[in-house]
């Protein structure tokens, strides 16, 4: 009994310290585990019985209180850390400081992720020791952040050989997304390449967008700087599919988005009688005229309280960034702050020879109008007396439309469709679902600023993209592109680099050192 009194404590916790490592090292012998454990827990209890009246009158002195006390602040202050962490971790928020927010999606991937109609599986085949796995790993950490339809999955295909060959992988470094019955592979890791793989593999409809011909319409086909080539790429990589269409033959019922580009001369009155009917059946348009370009659309137009002006748009602040009068500026702040296509877009863009685009005070039955771009209070809008022609014109201040002078407007306007007699059933519930189509026509002023020569210019081919997006009803993909991080360059006068000289590379050492040898100087005279 002596002996238990003494030791049982001592030797219960060294049994359940060991039983602890045990349960570690060995957890396959559960049942020897316990064994040593509850032994040991036995032990314990029987040597705290035998010691009552020691372990009480331990429990009563002052030093057990002021040691419970501090336990108690130790609790109470690892049960604060707890509650931080825990709310920390069903609240998760992240901020990137950088201006351009160089470490984080953009606003279209962060859409895209937010609207997933479905569950989407990117497996990725990278080696554990391939250097640009982590990388990787962080982006599709951050895809994963907005959105709990992602499902990622990393294969090693050099140990894993089979499914490697399963799904036909005959490269390392290959990125396959799957949803559904759709399926997209990546080769290159960036956030475009991801982003335009889950828009592909999410679309199930297909949208084509048709790009008029025969008129002198910019060509889709042309790399030089007038053509469009660089935003039919743009298009294609978020998987719309682009057509050119001969008027002659009438729109298609597939189609979209019909989009008129710039037409140097006018459509026949078939054809216009052909783009009135699609748009009063809900059809989708986007129409671009430059100056002095007569098109026979304007009677199109004014149906929907739109006017292209026959007059040139002069801005006074093209001049101030070493541009041309006839180059006329949108502000960041010129943008409508409420439609999709402009709400988010604070980017300066840049209408070369444009004219001005006139929303009629009063609108027809049903037509929602909004002005989407202006120019700066700097510049106006002057008829044109046929100046153009010959490549000068006169600057007549004050003439014509005074700014801000819209260039672009875009119109809705709600179509009822009959309804759909018994013998023919909406075929699915998104039939059902939308009883009304909706007309919607964007017109800008000009043509210019979307082809190849402007495109890449300030957030001209966004703002292209954008409007087309939304005719489209993809509002998911209206949004401002990832832009590439700008180096930060400090220039100093030579008065700060002599101040920044002395206070940092002159001053602070001599100080220290000025320091350390005064006090040693006193310590040794101590």
């Amino acid at each position: 009994m002596k002996f238990l009194q003494g030791s049982a404590v001592g030797l219960g916790a060294l049994l359940l310290a060991l039983g602890f490592i045990l349960s570690s090292v060995v957890p396959e012998h559960a049942v020897y585990v316990w064994s040593v454990t509850g032994f040991g827990f036995v032990l314990f209890v029987t040597g705290l019985w035998l010691n009552r009246d020691r372990v009480l009158a331990l429990l009563k002195g002052k030093k057990v209180r002021a040691a419970g006390a501090s336990a108690g602040y130790a609790l109470t202050v690892l049960a604060v850390i707890v509650l931080v962490n825990f709310l920390a971790a069903r609240h998760h928020r992240r901020f990137d400081m950088t201006e351009s927010k160089e470490f984080s999606l953009s606003e279209q991937t962060i859409k895209i992720l937010e609207s997933l109609p479905r569950t989407v599986t990117v497996t990725a085949f990278y080696a554990d020791a391939e250097p640009t796995r982590q990388k990787l790993e962080d982006l599709l950490g951050e895809y994963q952040y907005h959105t709990r339809k992602l499902e990622v999955h990393y294969i090693d295909p050099f140990t894993h050989p089979g499914d490697a060959k399963r799904y036909g992988i005959t490269e390392a470094n290959t990125i396959v997304v799957e949803s559904g019955k759709n399926e997209d592979r990546v080769k290159t890791a960036d956030e475009e390449s991801l982003t335009n793989a889950l828009i592909k593999v999410t679309k199930d409809r297909e949208r084509v967008v048709y790009f008029t011909t025969g008129h002198g319409e910019r060509d889709l086909a042309v790399s030089e700087k007038t053509g469009l080539s660089l935003l039919k790429g743009e298009l294609e990589k978020q998987h719309y599919t682009v057509k050119p269409l001969v008027m002659s033959q009438g729109v298609p019922e597939d189609a979209s988005v019909v989009v008129i580009a710039g037409p140097q001369k006018a459509f026949l009155d078939a054809e216009v009688k052909m783009v009135d009917d699609y748009l009063r059946r809900g059809g989708h348009l986007l129409y671009l005229q430059d100056p002095e370009d007569a098109t026979g659309l304007g009677p199109v137009l004014a149906n929907y309280g739109l006017a292209v002006r026959a007059d040139v748009v002069v801005d006074k602040v093209s001049r101030l960034f070493g541009g041309d009068y006839l180059l006329p500026l949108v502000p960041a702040d010129g943008y409508d702050e409420f439609h999709p296509i402009t709400k988010t877009f604070r980017y300066q863009t840049i209408f070369p020879l444009a004219s001005s685009v006139e929303v009629k005070t009063s609108l027809p039955e049903g037509v929602t109008a909004t002005k989407l771009a202006q120019t700066s209070p700097m510049s106006w809008a002057q008829p044109d007396s046929g100046e153009l022609k010959t490549g000068h014109i006169t600057l007549k201040e004050g003439s014509g439309t005074k700014g801000p002078v819209t260039i672009a407007a875009a119109v809705t306007k709600k179509i009822d469709q009959a309804p759909k007699p018994a013998a023919e059933p909406a075929k699915n519930k998104e039939d059902e679902a939308k009883p009304t189509a909706e007309t919607r026509l964007v017109v800008f002023g000009d043509s210019d600023f979307m082809t190849n020569g402007f495109f890449n210019a300030s957030g001209d081919g966004d703002l292209a993209l954008n409007s087309i997006a939304w005719l489209s009803e993809q509002e998911e993909l209206v949004s401002i592109r990832p832009k590439s991080s700008q180096p930060r360059i400090v220039v100093l006068s030579r008065q700060q680099v002599l101040y920044y000289f002395f206070t940092i590379v002159a001053i602070a050492p001599i100080a220290i050192t000025v320091a350390g040898v005064a006090i040693w100087w006193r310590r040794k005279k101590l």
